[in-house]
Order: C-alpha cells, then structure tokens, then sequence
C-alpha cells in the first residue's frame, strides 16, 4: 500500500506545470521562529510572487511589484525599489516581495517602502499575519485565504485553491 501511495505521489508530482524544490533555509528559518510549517510559508510566497527561472524552476521572487493587477519582475532590489519608488507618487496600492505585502495596508509595518524588498522582513511579516489568519481560522489553509484576503468570499477561495496547487508542487529534495 505504502508504494502505490508514493507511486501515486510521483506521478501527481509529474504532471504538475512546474516544480517547486527544496525549501529555501530562509523559508524554514522564519517559519521555525513563528512555529509555522515551513512549506505553508514558502507555499504562499510561491503564490504571491512566482517565476519560472529560465532553468525551468519556477520560484518566489523577491524583486516582484503588482500594480493595478499587473505584476513586474525586477533583476535585483535596486531596480524595484527604484520602480517602487515611482508607482508610489501614482498610488498607494502596490503590492510588494516575496509575499506581496500591500504597500496601502501593511506599510506601517516597515521603514520604508523599499525595506519590503528584502526578504527576511518581507517573509517574517507575512509570518506574523500567517498566525493572526490561524488564529481567526484554526488551519493553516484558512489561513492562507486571510492572508490574501481577509474579507473572505470568492477572492479568498479562490487564492485558497492556487495555494493548495503551489502546496501540493513543493518537494523536499
């Protein structure tokens, strides 16, 4: 039974568009210290900000601004925090790093705009509100669709199943 199980795994694993590695030790880190599991952390970074790296890997990427619903991918820090710089004299609804923290709604969190960029703060943020999400809804999944959505309803459930997919594709290598 054991090896149907893992032979089941494999081929799910297999027909999956892309595949998400091992966990960044960054990831696992800030997940230990908030006593989050590693792979929801990473899970919803992957939701928030992936790319398909041209080695065909598809990761979170750091450098990821979403203006207006259109998101833009930045080589290095310097570039997005000079492009985020810009969108803000426009609007205060940018969503910003690895786990996309809106701008409007979280900045009071940070230092500056910019400091959103790096991804031990963005990621120890987004940990923080993880666990306000557990604590409103008792799993981690629920906790997922309030990060993205507090308010709830279709927009939630909707992130909630593009969590579980960018879930399912995270292996431990």
């Amino acid at each position: 039974m054991r090896h149907a199980c893992k032979m089941l795994a494999a081929i799910w694993l297999s027909i999956l568009p892309y595949t998400a590695s091992a966990i960044p030790s960054l990831y696992v880190d800030i997940a230990n210290e908030h006593n989050i599991p590693a792979k929801v952390l990473y899970g919803l970074a992957l939701t928030e900000s992936q790319k398909k790296l041209t080695n065909g890997s598809v990761r979170p990427w750091p450098w990821t601004l979403n203006v207006k619903g259109k998101a833009y991918f930045y080589p290095n820090s310097h570039q997005a925090c000079q492009a985020l710089t810009g969108f803000l004299r426009q609007t205060q609804i940018v969503d910003i790093g690895l786990t996309q923290q809106n701008w409007r709604y979280q900045g009071g969190h940070f230092d500056s705009p910019c400091e959103v960029l790096e991804p031990k703060a963005n990621l120890t943020h987004a940990a923080r509100l993880l666990n306000q999400g557990y604590r409103v809804h008792g799993t981690w999944l629920g906790a997922a669709g309030w990060f993205h959505r507090p308010a709830g309803g279709d927009i939630a459930e909707r992130y909630k199943t593009n969590f579980v997919n960018n879930y399912r594709a995270i292996r431990y290598e």
